[in-house]
């Protein structure tokens, strides 16, 4: 039997009909592919059923599009299965300290790809690597971190990445080594935007921005840093733009963690944001309407943005000197206040060797180095005034501008 069927990816056709996903086909499609049978906790249920049960009614998914939706799920779970055997028969990672993480939190397509790349430079920075990222167990070792066979392993999918979505790699950096969001943690929790970007499902996701913080959802979060860093640690530089969304959840766990919000004219984002999702959606479903994106992004973003800026409001005065405001086109001009600020804040210095390496990182990552991104509001259904009154006091509260 091949591993596509022990995943629990049972596509096939009856009467003509697709046949629905199932929750617990899933569980032990798991289960049979691990060996193992303790997901933990029973937190994960209820998310995974209200994600299914969206993608089931509302996804509308195309043949790629249930692989692509199964697969996720079934790595899901079966991650979940191999971390809880890890760290029981190794009770020593929960003793790890997370000590003064950088958390990149701005809104999507606002630079934070960039300033996560560029200080995953210094070698005294944790990033978390898209190889490891998606094989947390076992945990990277620290004289095998480059030389780890799962990083071969993760070259073929990336490699695989502009046959099934074309032009991806012009609008995001992605490689084995290089860092990705920290989403991927929260998926085997199935508390994550990544199903919500891929997929149209307004239920899951709506729940999710409501729930997110009402769930203890980044315990899990910290339980998988403390994991990967047990064997090879470092002090974590992290960014996802759904940490709008976890501010408190954030402080909770990471008390005197560094909170970068970087920051964009609106106009210039919405719409690319929308064009990016598009992309994502377009290979898992023929039925992808752009007004449908543009309500879903704009809703997305009424959500993070007022959830943070309440939540910076009233925590930033309990955590002083942990938040950081980079400005996209200042970030871009001249990056080096940003970075030393940064460093400033978190208590440790920048090397002359990590300095030099960003600098040749800038050099070879020329701002459109990958080709240029087109993308217009009206394609959207998005009027100019929608932007306008949703980032007005946002404008104004950071010293920016609209365009």
């Amino acid at each position: 039997m091949g591993a596509g069927r022990r995943l629990g990816l049972f596509i096939h056709y009856a009467g003509g009909e697709r046949e629905l996903f199932d929750v617990e086909q899933l569980l032990q499609g798991a289960r049979e592919e691990t060996g193992l049978s303790d997901f933990g906790e029973d937190d994960y249920r209820e998310p995974l059923e209200r994600l299914v049960a969206a993608l089931n009614t509302e996804a509308r998914l195309n043949d790629f599009g249930r692989i692509r939706a199964q697969m996720t799920l079934a790595a899901g779970l079966c991650d979940r299965l191999r971390i809880r055997d890890y760290v029981q028969q190794h009770p020593e990672v929960c003793n790890e300290v997370v000590r003064r993480p950088v958390f990149i939190v701005g809104l999507p397509r606002t630079g934070t790809t960039a300033l996560h790349h560029l200080l995953n430079q210094d070698t005294g920075n944790r990033t978390l690597r898209l190889w490891e990222a998606q094989n947390p167990v076992p945990p990277p070792e620290t004289d095998s971190y480059h030389s780890d066979p799962r990083i071969a392993k993760q070259r073929e999918g990336v490699a695989l990445t502009e046959t099934f979505l074309p032009g991806f790699l012009t609008t995001h950096l992605i490689d084995a080594e290089e860092p990705d969001e920290c989403y991927m943690l929260l998926n085997r929790s199935f508390m994550s935007v990544e199903y919500s970007a891929m997929f149209h499902i307004p239920s899951y996701a709506n729940w999710l921005y409501a729930n997110l913080c009402q769930r203890d959802s980044y315990a899990y979060h910290k339980l998988q840093l403390q994991l990967l860093q047990s064997r090879h640690p470092g002090h974590w530089v992290l960014k996802a733009p759904f940490h709008q969304l976890g501010l408190s959840q954030i402080l909770r766990y990471y008390p005197d963690a560094i909170i970068v919000q970087t920051h964009r004219a609106p106009m210039s984002f919405v719409a690319s944001g929308c064009s990016f999702s598009e992309l994502l959606r377009r290979s898992g479903s023929d039925h992808v309407e752009r007004a449908e994106i543009g309500r879903d992004w704009m809703e997305m973003l009424t959500i993070y943005t007022r959830t943070f800026e309440a939540d910076r409001a009233r925590l930033e005065p309990e955590f002083p000197g942990q938040f950081l405001d980079v400005r996209h086109d200042d970030f871009v001009a001249d990056p080096w206040p940003a970075v030393e600020a940064i460093y400033r804040m978190r208590g440790t210095a920048l090397s002359e060797r990590g300095r030099l390496a960003m600098q040749a990182w800038l050099e070879a990552h020329p701002q459109g180095k990958h080709g240029k991104h087109e993308y217009r509001l009206e394609d959207y259904a998005i009027s100019r005034d929608e932007v306008q009154a949703l980032f007005a006091d946002y404008v104004e509260r950071y010293g920016l501008t609209m365009e």
